[in-house]
């Protein structure tokens, strides 16, 4: 007897000779052992054990009753459960009832008892009555299971497939991965799945209608792993019930003990005479509050989930994991933790969304490409549902106190966990952090948002105030409609600058449906229009922007490719110049060529500014990949991604030592060239060409050009000061910027 008062006794309940099978259960009795009050039997649930009950057993015991605990079989330092007369191990609920009316038996206890199932237990309760009601006072369900249309998916078949899946990984699987100890001893992780596993209760609801037993459904408002819904369900099903809900979660014996034995005591003390009228109704401790905001409307999305089959729900979990990793993930635990969607349902969901992205949907910088990467890869999703789980819990805390904010921030904090998470670990990943935080930290890399606030400002005052953006309309009036704000053909602004030998030439291929006609033209065009000059060549969408699909094209291969990719739009080839350097000019009419043209002399306008854009190049080692190299290297990680799309055949390849590997070769800043400031380059007679070249340009109807930015490529930038030897790329209209605002050395302001 320890200071508590409490005895352990050693058992048989085998039902069968000692010298066949002996099966010694310990059972823990706390109390008067001569007491005449029924006794109370404690049953846990699964993963468990009699210790759980250690504060709560005294308590209940105050009253000098005796309250019984014990280890169900296969659980702690018990043996294996065996069904009656047999060799075989049984987990059932059923099995696991018939073993403790036997050691019941065997104590001596022929009266009646008071029973109290916590969590699984109450399945083991729930049978003892089909047993043997008589002899049971009353029945306590303590955060209880029920019936199977109240578990998880609600489907028999899916949750037991559920439980063997939970054997394989974590009984069979855990003994391939060195876990140290931390899943604890494979015979409990056994008995937890296979108590879930053997035990059916698909005849529970009709079982609990049946049941005129007193009964107490005593659980938490916050349990979760056993809905509260669920417990109003057994409480709804059980005419003799009385349904008390706590400000509590799962954990009731060990978090609530003195909260759990106040309604306890009296409810057994009530039951402990035979015949007395049970009280029904609900003690509602924990109100759902009102909700609205954010917290209101994930709730009524979560409500909706609840309605739809389960394997609807793993269907659009698989989808969304697939197609946006991070935000599937957030989402789909976020539910999980509301208790709409099932955690099996989620995990099923996030493997089987992650294999699909990692085979179809990740680009050469995120997909694997050894052995431990996709093991790692594919690993990653039991941290990524941990970190999921506790990102939700802190977001539903977010949305309850700060309503749309919170929602928000609980959201954006876990997808940055995750993602923090993920790279952290190597150290690709970690260059590809350091990449982020320069990206973050330099405004050559901020969103075209962000560095045109004040722009916008502007032009959000002047439609409020009343003066609008219609002066906006007059620019560029022969450039296109708009004067080049977004979608203007490429070919028909080139085309409008005329034939001069510094304007590339371009060839309009048309989009169609006819895959090889329209391969085929192109083909002819290169091969036949001198003024392309044969290969190589440039290809790039006609209407396009920041360097979307720019390809330097080398074959007819890559032609009849590239025009078989972009079957749906009309594309434009170019003449290539060799460059190799690229210089943006944005160039200004002046306004009084505009509001006197007859008394200006001069020049119709200037050079604004020049931008010197350097392409980006690695020089190899002789021992590291291209891949390696661009992730070290300062600059260029921050457009990791840009460049391993770019070069993903080759990424792999080694260079050899002071081999320089080119990375791209459009002058565009979103494809990874630097631009730096070239004021020097403004002179006099690269002033004198681009004017000259400004007054040729003119629509069908003679209207000119105002503003924009000519992208030129020139052999030297000596040639290009003097204005000789440059070739003109294209010409952009209104929306233009002095792109050496990009220079690195420069500040945002």
């Amino acid at each position: 007897m320890d200071q508590r008062g409490a005895y352990t006794l050693s058992i048989d309940t085998s039902g069968l000779p000692i010298n066949e099978n002996p099966l010694k259960y310990r059972v823990i009795v706390e109390g008067d052992p001569d007491s005449l009050l029924p006794p109370v039997l404690l049953i846990h649930g699964s993963p468990g054990a009699a210790i759980g009950f250690e504060q709560f057993t005294p308590l209940l015991a105050e009253s000098g009753r005796q309250v019984i605990t014990y280890d169900l079989p296969g659980f702690a330092s018990q043996a294996e459960p065996r069904s009656r007369g047999s060799i075989y191990e049984n987990y059932s609920a059923a099995a696991f009832a018939e073993l403790a009316w036997r050691m019941l038996d065997s104590m001596g206890i022929k009266g009646q008892v008071h029973l109290v199932g916590w969590s699984n237990g109450g399945a083991v309760a729930l049978r003892m009555i089909e047993d043997d009601a008589d002899r049971v006072a009353s029945l306590t369900l303590l955060a209880s299971v029920g019936p199977q249309h109240t578990e998880g998916t609600g489907s028999y078949i899916f949750e037991h497939f559920k439980y063997k899946a939970g054997q394989a990984l974590l009984v069979h699987g855990a003994k391939l991965i060195p876990h140290f100890g931390a899943l604890g001893p494979a015979s409990e992780r056994h008995a937890f799945l296979r108590f879930f596993d053997d035990t059916d209760q698909r005849d529970f609801a009709t079982l609990m209608e049946k049941i005129d037993t007193p009964t107490m459904i005593m659980h938490g408002r916050h349990d979760f792993l056993i809905a509260a819904r669920a417990a109003e369900e057994h409480h709804r099903l059980m005419p003799t019930s009385r349904l008390v809900m706590l400000d509590a979660m799962h954990f009731i014996p060990m978090l609530h003990p003195h909260r759990g034995s106040e309604y306890l005591n009296p409810f057994f003390a009530r039951h402990d005479t035979p015949g007395v009228a049970p009280e029904t109704g609900v003690v509602d401790l924990a109100p759902v509050p009102d909700r609205s905001g954010g917290d209101a409307f994930m709730r009524i999305i979560g409500m909706g989930l609840r309605d739809l089959p389960w394997w609807i729900v793993l269907s659009g979990g698989v989808v969304l994991v697939r197609w946006r990793p991070q935000l599937g993930v957030v989402l789909v635990t976020l539910f999980v933790v509301l208790m709409d969607i099932d955690f099996g349902v989620a995990l099923m969901a996030m493997v089987l969304g992650r294999i699909w992205w990692l085979v179809r949907g990740a680009g050469p910088l995120d997909r694997p490409w050894t052995v431990l990467g996709w093991l790692r890869g594919m690993l990653f999703v039991m941290p990524a549902f941990v970190i999921g789980i506790v990102g939700g819990a802190w977001t539903l805390v977010l949305a309850d106190r700060l309503d749309w904010f919170g929602l928000i921030a609980g959201l954006w904090l876990t997808w940055i966990a995750l993602i923090t998470v993920r790279l952290v670990v190597t150290w690709e990943g970690r260059q590809r952090i350091k990449g982020w935080l320069r990206r973050c930290g330099n405004h050559e890399y901020w969103p075209t948002a962000v560095i045109y606030a004040p722009v916008l400002w502007w032009g959000f005052k002047r439609v409020i105030t009343g003066k609008g953006l219609r002066p906006l309309t007059a620019v560029n009036p022969g450039y296109a409609p708009g004067g080049g704000v977004q979608g203007e053909s490429k070919h028909d602004i080139n085309t409008k600058m005329g034939d001069d030998p510094s304007v590339l030439h371009c060839d309009l291929i048309a989009a169609g449906s006819d895959r090889k006609a329209r391969s085929q033209t192109a083909i002819e065009r290169v091969h036949e229009d001198p003024r392309l000059g044969g290969y190589p060549v440039i290809c790039k969408p006609d209407h396009g922007e920041r360097g979307r699909a720019v390809k330097l094209i080398r074959d007819d291969a890559q032609l009849a490719a590239y025009c078989h990719a972009h079957q749906g739009e009309p594309v434009v080839i170019q003449r290539y110049h060799p460059g190799p350097i690229e210089v943006g000019v944005l160039w200004v009419r002046s306004l009084e060529s505009v509001r006197d043209p007859a008394a200006h002399a001069g020049h119709s306008g200037f050079i604004y500014a020049v931008t010197i854009k350097h392409f980006p190049q690695l020089t190899g080692d002789g021992h590291h990949p291209i891949r390696r190299l661009v992730l070290a290297h300062p600059r260029h990680r921050a457009q990791a991604r840009v460049f391993l799309e770019r070069m993903a055949e080759v990424q792999h390849e080694v260079p050899e030592e002071g081999e320089t590997v080119s990375l791209g070769f459009a002058g565009n800043h979103a494809q990874g060239a630097m631009f730096t400031d070239g004021h020097e380059l403004i002179t006099d007679a690269l002033t004198e060409r681009i004017n000259t070249l400004i007054e040729r340009f003119n629509d069908a109807q003679g209207r000119g050009f105002d503003i924009g930015r000519f992208d030129l490529r020139c052999a030297s930038l000596e040639e290009l000061s003097r204005g000789e030897g440059f070739g003109i790329v294209e010409l952009n209209g209104l929306t233009s910027e002095p792109t050496n605002l990009y220079d690195p050395r420069r500040s945002i302001f």
